[in-house]
């Protein structure tokens, strides 16, 4: 990480470094407005890297008011009432802030103030609970096969055939995957991830819950989780996604759990936004089982698992509309009586991973859709029935449930996109659900299944490689998002501006659906919200050239 990013995050975050314990309530307190702020949105380098912009620009995603960090002197203001600010978000546009009542009431006689999330304090930090969600106990495996390189991760990774993207050099060189979790124990030790440290492709770590930057001294199931991905041991383990680049975040404790923790989640996704990561790993649901949250009146109901009421939620949905892929387990509340996915995995643009067997079929832990909403949920399905992971000695490990299933994914999602560099997050998300075993017939078990990187292939070449010569003055021509669901973007480069063209809209047949002689701008809209779902084509002319680009209408 270069320095002055680093600068930029803690100038963000507003981070109080020192550890100590919590003598008063946390509250999320929101602000009325970002006016008079030092940033704008038409110089975002004072606060996203390069890297972050370039991931918006190429998914054709503008720069938003949400995006800017909180005004400074709110912040101030805050810190003059006596209350301690813990970190700020620019998403929900508000501070977490630790406050006596006294503060708290003068907090509220600012004239930023707008209100309090949930209405209450978000955290008691003296409280213990079981944690983050069931994993089935992990045993040690038998010992690795010689002759396979992959180890005793070969089947999980042959069922979705990531050995070929492999062969063809994706193996998730420069692609960021930010893994949120309760930490990530003795990963700067265990054989397995010392091609990852060696290498120096750990970029950045922050514990949201100690808040320092040590994130080795905490928490199993994170190191479980990135094994899948990062693992490079040949002959005993290698992941998904083995040369990529990561962000380490514990935005979890055993030691308490609810709306603390969703927020934390939070301010770790802006950071991973900030920071430019391509992918979010999320192994984390908040639900309403017994014993989830410390105050049953934080509780969650099904109702709640709409895609936009809970923080977690509402955060991730957030995340993915800056162009980040976020990948999220769908809950391994198969065999209880929730039996639901949980938050954020009931967000629509969040790729929610269930888990299958290695034949392909729901394991019964793995949580069901479809989401409050009527969303059909999981999206897709990985091995999470005696996945392969790493463990704290080094060892390979057979372990159960979505909070494996998931980074196998997201690491496949690493690969697929950094063959494919020109897709959207959500046109990577689109072509690995079609390209699922269950495609044809999909439910709310596994989803559309688990997917196939040959055929994911296919359908990439089928539908977005559009036609038309390499040379075409419309060879820049943009259309998105693609898949779209209502309005879709035209962007034109500066050399056709003024130029006359005629743009239609096709059925696959041929058939004419809309066609329009027009004097081109910098963009034209076009609305598909009474479209039926499936595949269109989009017919441009300008002059003797012509250029057809394939349209998914979800």
């Amino acid at each position: 990480m270069t320095k002055p990013l680093f600068f930029t995050l803690i100038l963000l975050m507003h981070f109080v470094f020192e550890v100590k314990a919590q003598s008063n309530p946390r509250y999320l307190i929101l602000y009325k407005d970002k006016a008079n702020s030092p940033y704008s949105v038409d110089t975002p380098g004072g606060y996203l890297s390069e890297r972050a912009i370039s991931r918006r620009a190429r998914q054709n995603i503008a720069i938003k008011t949400s995006d800017l960090p909180v005004n400074p002197s709110y912040v101030d203001a805050i810190k003059q009432t006596g209350a301690s600010v813990v970190y700020s978000s620019r998403w929900f546009n508000g501070s977490l802030v630790e406050a006596s009542a006294s503060q708290l009431a003068e907090i509220k006689k600012l004239p930023f103030y707008k209100g309090i999330e949930l209405n209450k304090p978000v955290a008691n930090l003296a409280a213990k609970s079981p944690g983050i969600e069931r994993v089935a106990a992990i045993a040690e495996k038998s010992e690795a096969t010689e002759d396979l390189n992959y180890g005793n991760m070969n089947a999980q990774l042959a069922l979705m055939e990531v050995p070929e993207l492999h062969k063809k050099g994706f193996q998730g060189e420069n692609m960021i995957i930010a893994v949120l979790d309760n930490g990530f124990s003795k990963l700067n030790e265990v054989a397995y991830m010392k091609a990852v440290m060696d290498e120096k492709r750990v970029i950045d770590t922050y514990d949201f819950i100690a808040r320092e930057s040590n994130v080795y001294n905490d928490g199993s199931h994170g190191l479980n989780v990135i094994s899948t991905i990062a693992a490079y041991q040949p002959g005993t383990m290698i992941g998904s996604a083995f040369r990529g680049t990561f962000a380490l975040y514990r935005t979890e404790t055993n030691a308490i759990e609810g709306p603390y923790e969703e927020i934390t989640w939070l301010i770790a996704a802006e950071r991973a936004d900030s920071l430019g990561a391509d992918i979010i790993n999320s192994s984390l649901g908040y639900s309403t089982f017994e014993g989830e949250f410390d105050t049953p009146e934080y509780n969650y109901t099904y109702e709640d698992m709409d895609g936009k009421t809970t923080i977690i939620s509402r955060a991730a949905r957030m995340a993915t509309r800056t162009g980040v892929l976020v990948v999220n387990s769908a809950g391994n509340e198969g065999d209880n009586a929730w039996g639901y996915i949980v938050a954020p995995a009931d967000v629509d643009s969040v790729l929610t991973v269930g888990a299958s067997t290695y034949d392909r079929s729901h394991a019964s832990l793995s949580s069901m859709g479809p989401n409050a909403a009527g969303q059909q949920k999981p999206d897709i399905a990985a091995v999470g029935a005696g996945a392969v992971v790493g463990n704290v000695t080094g060892n390979a490990v057979s372990g159960s449930g979505t909070s494996f299933s998931a980074p196998q994914v997201a690491g496949l999602c690493a690969i697929l996109w950094q063959a494919y560099p020109n897709l959207s997050a959500q046109q990577i998300i689109y072509v690995l659900k079609k390209s699922g075993s269950q495609y044809s017939n999909p439910d709310n078990f596994l989803g559309y299944g688990v997917p196939s990187v040959l055929k994911a292939e296919q359908i990439i070449s089928d539908e977005f490689e559009p036609m038309g010569t390499e040379n075409s003055i419309l060879k820049s021509v943009i259309v998105a998002p693609n898949p779209v669901h209502s309005d879709i973007t035209i962007s034109y480069p500066a050399t056709l501006v003024g130029k006359n063209a005629n743009v239609g809209l096709y059925s696959p047949n041929g058939a004419s659906l809309w066609t329009s002689s027009l004097r081109l701008a910098a963009t034209q809209t076009i609305d598909t919200s009474q479209l039926t779902t499936g595949l269109y084509l989009i017919k441009i002319k300008v002059g003797d050239q012509e250029k057809t680009f394939k349209l998914i209408k979800q």
